[in-house]
């Protein structure tokens, strides 16, 4: 049984990601200690964000520190923000190790498709949703113009594909996109089930649509057969 904890965080911390990788983590370190040292019932602020620190297993260089900028981070986004969990692995490896700007956005991928999943098996996604996300939107953009420029470099076809083929091979992504607009993604079905239910939508959709199209064709053949007035 996989029992590893997870950093929860809402994804506006994900800014900035990729040009300031250790202040984003430790930001993300913060708030997920701050907002779980909320819970505690007994102790001091600064007694519950080190009993919290110590749930994470994390050794804080200022506790009063992490309290002020957890504090300021939690009350900074709205409580209704699309939130995303990082297990503690993940962010060791990214803290501790030297990665390249495409496993950074790599990561920023996994975790923006997680943050859209939510508590859904499946779900479809446009490209611009993903990018949003990525950048640390909390919507979907008209134009690739509002992202930042770390990411508007990766807002091309080739590039979210190779992010994508990077995803399945490696971070578990199911995923699937035959003729759709946009794909589906799932972390918890199989890639059978996932086409299954993606391609059960496509029918229904078409379904529909044909069933529109005879109601108005019916109905502009009802109006050339009213008589004509005398």
């Amino acid at each position: 049984m996989n029992n590893e904890k997870y950093l929860n965080f809402p994804i506006q911390l994900l800014t900035g990601f990729i040009t300031d990788t250790r202040k984003t983590l430790d930001n993300i370190v913060s708030y997920s200690v701050y907002e779980n040292a909320l819970k505690l019932e007994h102790g001091t602020e600064l007694q519950k964000i080190k009993d919290s620190a110590e749930f994470y297993q994390m050794k804080l260089g200022s506790v009063k520190h992490s309290l002020d900028n957890g504090k300021l981070l939690y009350n900074s986004v709205p409580n209704n923000s699309p939130k995303v969990g990082m297990n503690l692995s993940i962010w060791w490896d990214f803290y501790k190790n030297e990665k390249t700007e495409f496993d950074k956005v790599c990561l920023l991928g996994f975790l923006a498709i997680k943050s859209i999943l939510g508590n859904k098996s499946y779900c479809k996604v446009t490209n611009l949703y993903l990018w949003a996300r990525m950048d640390g939107k909390t919507n979907t953009i008209d134009e690739v113009s509002e992202l930042s420029n770390e990411i508007r470099k990766y807002a091309n076809r080739y590039q979210t594909e190779n992010i994508k083929s990077e995803l399945i091979l490696n971070w578990h992504l199911i995923y699937y996109s035959r003729y759709t607009r946009g794909f589906y993604v799932s972390l918890k079905m199989s890639l059978e089930d996932l086409i299954f239910e993606a391609e059960k939508k496509r029918k229904s959709i078409k379904d529909k649509q044909q069933k529109q199209l005879q109601n108005e064709a019916l109905k502009k053949v009802l109006e050339r057969l009213k008589p004509e007035p005398p």
